[in-house]
């Protein structure tokens, strides 16, 4: 008796939906399957939040640092920008912004906060960062204004109970015309703004002033006519940054290149890391529940020992009956990856309902705006990953399919028809 693939796909589906099985076995059959959709839609959701979270990472950071930047080397004394704008890689830049940074000390009526200031030329450093749109209080277009303003971070403006209108104290020490004695620098500056640049280390750390003005309180600390000691670039597409940062320091000796990529390497490799990690551990659970199957089919063969003689006296093959099994295995493991692929969609599309029911539900925040900055969840699915979890899951349920597949055809007839006797 000749047995084709359709044949074999119907005894299969046949034997999981017969009316004879067991509830028992209906039920670990049930369960096998909705561990399997469980574990492949949270795994989607997880991994496609995770990928959210890291895009707005890399989008805010970028925002606030650059994409490339280009410091000086210590034999250019140049203070002009004229060897930078004459650079044929000049094309790929959409914008740069020299500044200098500096660590200093803020003080007002309430206390002190250790900071950085860029001093920076507030048009230029539109075209690169983003506070101009991340400002909360005040208005970025007076740092335009050639006095004593400057921009501080919420949590500086929190540290020191400090607003728009308010005044605070800027102590910090410079060298004095490329010699070692260091000299200082107090000025009063006037808060004419507050930022969200939406990451706690820089609302806590950064502040940013005039770079003309800068230059004119330095007064004859400055002889030697320094303009900027540093430029920030922003490039067409981030994704060059390294290659542009390569060949950038290969054509020239004036400064020295580094890409955002290797300045913030420690913090996106532990992103990335924890991300690997979390997928592992998702992809266990989903194992487990793959593995499942065995227990549910084990149990199938047993109770269906003498349909499966019937089949072997009729004539159908040892071969068969393994692929009969095989059959029914990848059915529970196909069902479940088709619903739990649909559900983890679904569930990724509509993060933002779904923590919103269960907040309402349970009365939690789960996502404060105040430390996540975030107005909504980050969710981006990468259907690459999704691939990769069918084509992981399909195999695991072809696994664990195998061994009762083997117990199956292992069968013999006459033994089942005489015990039966």
């Amino acid at each position: 008796m000749c047995y084709n693939f359709a044949m074999r796909l119907l005894l299969a589906y046949r034997f999981l939906r017969s009316k004879h099985n067991s509830s028992f076995i209906n039920i670990i059959s049930k369960i096998s399957v909705l561990g399997i959709i469980l574990g492949i839609s949270i795994l989607i959701t997880v991994i496609s939040v995770m990928n959210g979270f890291e895009h707005e990472l890399k989008e805010k950071v970028l925002g606030f640092t650059s994409h490339v930047t280009a410091f000086k080397s210590q034999d250019n004394s140049s203070n002009s920008l004229e060897e930078f704008e004459n650079l044929k890689l000049k094309k790929h830049i959409l914008g740069y912004s020299p500044y200098i940074e500096k660590e200093i000390l803020l003080s007002s009526e309430s206390g002190t906060a250790n900071a950085f200031f860029r001093a920076v030329n507030p048009m230029l450093e539109k075209d690169v960062g983003m506070i101009h749109k991340n400002m909360i209080f005040g208005s970025y277009t007076q740092l335009n204004d050639d006095k004593n303003n400057i921009l501080i971070g919420s949590g500086i403006a929190s540290k020191l109970a400090v607003n728009v209108g308010d005044v605070i104290e800027v102590y910090a020490y410079f060298k004095s015309n490329n010699s070692t004695k260091l000299f200082p620098f107090k000025e009063n500056y006037f808060v004419v703004g507050v930022f969200d640049a939406g990451i706690y280390e820089y609302n806590n750390a950064y502040t940013f002033i005039n770079l003309n003005n800068f230059l004119n309180n330095l007064k004859n600390n400055n002889k030697n006519h320094i303009t900027f000691d540093s430029i920030r670039i922003r490039l067409q597409n981030p994704l060059n940054a390294f290659s542009f940062a390569t060949i950038f320091n290969k054509n020239q000796d004036k400064y020295y290149a580094q890409d955002w990529s290797y300045t913030h390497q420690a913090l996106f490799t532990a992103i990335s890391n924890e991300k690997r990690v979390m997928f592992i551990i998702l992809m266990l659970i989903v194992a487990i529940a793959a593995f499942n199957i065995i227990s549910s089919l084990l149990m199938l063969v047993m109770s269906k020992e003498k349909e499966i003689s019937i089949l072997l006296v009729l004539g159908a093959k040892q071969r068969d009956i393994i692929l009969i099994f095989l059959y029914q295995g990848l059915i529970l493991g196909m069902i479940g990856i088709v619903f739990g692929v649909v559900f983890g969609i679904l569930l990724s599309s509509n993060i933002d309902a779904v923590i919103l029911f269960i907040e309402s539900l349970f009365n939690i925040n789960l996502m404060p705006v105040e430390i996540y900055h975030l107005s909504k969840i980050p969710s981006i699915i990468d259907y690459n990953n999704i691939l990769f979890i069918i084509i992981y899951t399909f195999i695991l349920t072809l696994i664990s399919a195998i061994y009762p597949a083997l117990k199956a055809s292992g069968i013999n007839p006459a033994t089942i028809f005489r015990g039966n006797n």
